[in-house]
């Protein structure tokens, strides 16, 4: 792989916020991107040239010893989640394998004992998955300096549809709306949820005009829906939050929910702070 192929596999690493990983044709890795290097724990100058098996077992995706030999990387979380792309060259063969993690959807368990695990029942992503994946965004914007934000969405007027609906329903609700954000972000982003009426949104390499529109978006389409049953519209206040040089991940989402505090007291539906 030459210079400029892995420069430009570096910048849309960089710029969707995905780890990247390239296979030749007989499988050996030609490139993993620092994103990667940070989700799994691997550095690039022990794992290029050597080949995607020695990593991931294909029986059980359990990664094999690191390459010292005399540990195992717990790594697997992260690996078995990578989505692999064949590459078409000119004659129409299919050779390179280019793989891909979406950050987001990617949850490693630190033991740092937040109050919910990494998902729902439902299968959402929790209060714990936001965490982790903030601080892994702030790393990134450390290191690369590119921007991302976090909006919190809160259904004000939860407590009617709860109590209409029971619990049952309400968290088939919520898997609902979760379903809806994930359908208008990007395949970069990542969406879960705080609490039982709080959803959070995180926006990859996401400038302040592109989390104003991205939050106002978010707004209009809550709003809009409505369960027909009950013959009532959801009641949304949207707040966001750009990172902030210095600031750390907890830092970061206490502002959140200070500002979705302010946005809900002073009725404004929607804020976003840079």
């Amino acid at each position: 792989m030459t210079v400029a192929d892995n420069d430009i596999l570096t910048a849309v690493a960089a710029g969707t916020g995905c780890g990247l990983v390239l296979l030749d044709e007989s499988g050996a890795i030609e490139y993993w991107s620092p994103q990667l290097e940070d989700a799994s724990g691997l550095a690039a100058v022990e794992v290029v040239g050597r080949f995607w098996s020695d990593l991931v077992s294909t029986e059980d995706n359990h990664v094999a010893q690191n390459l010292k030999g005399s540990e195992v990387v717990d790594s697997e979380p992260v690996l078995s989640q990578v989505v692999f792309c064949p590459v078409v060259d000119e004659t129409g063969r299919e050779g390179k394998n280019v793989g891909v993690l979406r950050l987001g959807m990617t949850y490693v368990d630190y033991g740092e004992g937040f109050p919910f695990a990494v998902e729902t029942a439902s299968g959402i992503p929790s209060r714990r998955a936001m965490f982790e994946i903030v601080q892994s965004q702030i790393a990134c914007k450390n290191r690369y300096h590119t921007p991302f934000s976090l909006i919190f969405i809160r259904i004000e007027n939860h407590r009617t549809f709860r109590e209409a609906l029971g619990t049952e329903l309400w968290e088939r609700t919520n898997r609902t709306i979760f379903d809806q954000l994930s359908a208008i972000t990007r395949m970069a982003d990542s969406v879960g949820l705080y609490d039982e009426a709080t959803f959070w949104v995180i926006l990859a390499n996401s400038d302040f005009e592109g989390a104003r529109v991205t939050a106002d978006k978010i707004k209009h389409l809550t709003k809009a829906m409505k369960l027909e049953r009950l013959n009532l519209a959801f009641s949304v206040s949207v707040a966001g939050v750009m990172a902030r040089s210095g600031e750390d991940h907890e830092t970061m989402v206490r502002r959140g929910l200070s500002l979705m505090e302010d946005v809900v007291s002073s009725s404004l539906n929607l804020a976003v702070e840079e």
